[in-house]
């Protein structure tokens, strides 16, 4: 089905490895972040990248704030095969206290799409519909063309072009209410030559939907990449380890590095005129072999299981340090995590939930600016 490819895409992502490599590098080279990305078809590789940004606040403070943000998870399940499963996830959603579910609509009917959005509604709930197709930019389409990926749409309409299509689909689903906004592209669907193409399609769904986010997402390798597209980037924050990154004070240099980079996406967006957003972790480093691979502990021979009896799903105690470093250096508009399909498994949604529903770090602000001097001297020294 078209919906694989596409999670096929997704679990094919590039994801951001702070493994014990790079809290050496950080260590020894100061100024220098030590990222270690990995792909499930490329071998892993450490990249020292550029802080672009300022302090997060005057004298290097964390930001100070009563409310959280919007806060939200992806969800692949398929309404064509049970609407009624993914009205239950939604409602499972709601209920851990989130406000947002990312849902892919590729292969739904209209029909479909339009009860999961009554029902979405009738909770409180909003949707951000995921419309990721390279084709849209300019890259090779999922399928065949727009009108074969987007079928419903195309019928619909009675059109066959592709802007015709985008620009009746994006019309067709700004007008339910529960539309939070569109999740336009993902980081494993592009690449940097792509950057006009990308803008015109943002441009494209702003212009038929002037109302509603559209974001892209966008992993740390690409650093300040997309920003120029005039999309909302959601700044994917995956430290991978084979070890937990808490107790805090072992693991510094990689908070550091954590820190730098929200640091920077969020000043990246303030210069974009675009809110900020970040992507964080809830699955566990382990979609395939080459994952395992990329931190060091899987090797080629071992299967997929034996490998991934080898990985960490982060604990509740270190999604919630990396929910309150985002909101400590960062002002952001949506936190979303990804994915539902494995923070739901046994006690991993209990936790989830807790931190969703966490209350605003004002206390605990002062102690993660006091572990950051170092990390916003670096930013002020490179004069941004």
């Amino acid at each position: 089905m078209l919906r694989n490819s596409l999670r096929a895409a997704r679990a094919g992502r590039l994801v951001l490895v702070l493994a014990a490599a790079a809290a050496a590098f950080a260590l020894q080279s100061g100024p220098a972040l030590a990222w270690v990305l990995a792909s499930s078809h490329t071998p892993a590789r450490v990249v020292a990248t550029r802080p672009d940004a300022a302090a997060p606040a005057a004298g290097g403070s964390a930001h100070v704030a009563t409310a959280l943000p919007t806060q939200g998870i992806f969800d692949s399940c398929a309404l064509s095969s049970s609407l009624s499963t993914c009205e239950q996830d939604l409602l499972q959603i709601h209920q851990a206290g989130m406000q947002v579910a990312v849902l892919s609509v590729q292969g739904d009917s209209l029909a479909q799409i339009s009860a999961y959005a009554a029902y979405a509604q009738s909770i409180g709930m909003s949707v951000m519909w995921e419309i990721n197709d390279p084709g849209f930019w300019g890259g090779a389409w999922i399928g065949a063309s727009a009108a074969a990926d987007w079928s419903q749409f195309s019928q619909a309409c009675g059109c066959t072009a592709t802007s015709q299509i985008l620009n009746y689909m994006i019309g067709w689903l700004s007008a339910l209410p529960a539309t939070y906004g569109y999740y336009a592209a993902d980081d494993s669907t592009l690449n940097p030559g792509q950057v006009a193409g990308l803008t015109q399609y943002v441009d494209a769904i702003k212009a038929a939907d002037p109302r509603h986010m559209v974001m892209v997402g966008s992993n740390e390798g690409q650093g300040t990449t997309y920003y120029p597209t005039g999309a909302t980037i959601g700044n994917e924050i995956y430290p991978e380890t084979t070890t937990s990154l808490l107790p805090y004070g072992p693991n510094i240099a990689m908070w550091q590095a954590i820190q730098q980079g929200v640091a920077q996406d969020a000043h990246a967006a303030a210069r974009a005129g675009t809110g900020s957003a970040f992507i964080l972790q809830a699955f566990t480093f382990g979609d395939n072999i080459w994952d395992g691979e990329a931190t060091g502990v899987c090797t080629a021979s071992m299967s997929q299981a034996q490998c991934a009896s080898l990985l960490l799903y982060p604990s509740a105690g270190v999604q919630l340090e990396l929910r309150n470093q985002v909101l400590a250096y960062a002002h952001p508009q949506l936190i979303l995590w990804y994915t539902f399909s494995e923070a739901s498994q046994g006690s991993r949604w209990a936790g989830l939930s807790s931190v969703v529903q966490a209350p605003y770090p004002v206390a605990g602000q002062a102690a993660r600016a006091g572990h950051s001097h170092r990390a916003a001297a670096l930013l002020r020294g490179r004069g941004r």
